[in-house]
């Protein structure tokens, strides 16, 4: 008499095409995002990238002075830059300004509520 259950070869093929299905949905969601900050950074870093664009002009021209120490000497390992570790604030900006490495936007922490304030307001108009 033959046993009305399936064999264990059939449950591991079900089992696979279950897994491989799910993996399949897994990996379109995270295709699906990776795509769209994809874009998102593309349009940040577009010098004409419409509000992308203008958010970054914002936040104006950034100063080393204006950074830590901690981003500058990440700077300089970035851009190749040896022997830095040494270096104090004023040191480290100049040495960047030797090669030609562009100053960051200022870092947000380092705005006023009120500058905060703005720049939402400009971001709005913009969009609209």
């Amino acid at each position: 008499m033959a046993s009305a259950s399936p064999s264990i070869a059939d449950l591991l093929e079900a089992t696979s095409r279950e897994l491989a299905g799910t993996d399949a949905r897994v990996y379109r969601r995270v295709d699906t995002h990776l795509k769209r900050t994809a874009q998102a950074i593309e349009d940040l870093n577009s010098p004409a990238g419409g509000a992308g664009g203008s958010a970054l002009a914002l936040l104006g021209r950034g100063s080393f002075q204006q950074q830590s120490v901690a981003t500058l000497k990440g700077l300089c390992k970035q851009h190749g830059i040896k022997g830095f570790s040494k270096y104090k604030k004023a040191d480290l900006a100049k040495v960047l300004e030797q090669h030609g490495v562009e100053p960051p936007p200022r870092p947000l922490e380092r705005f006023s509520k009120k500058e905060l304030i703005g720049l939402v307001r400009q971001l709005l108009v913009s969009q609209s």
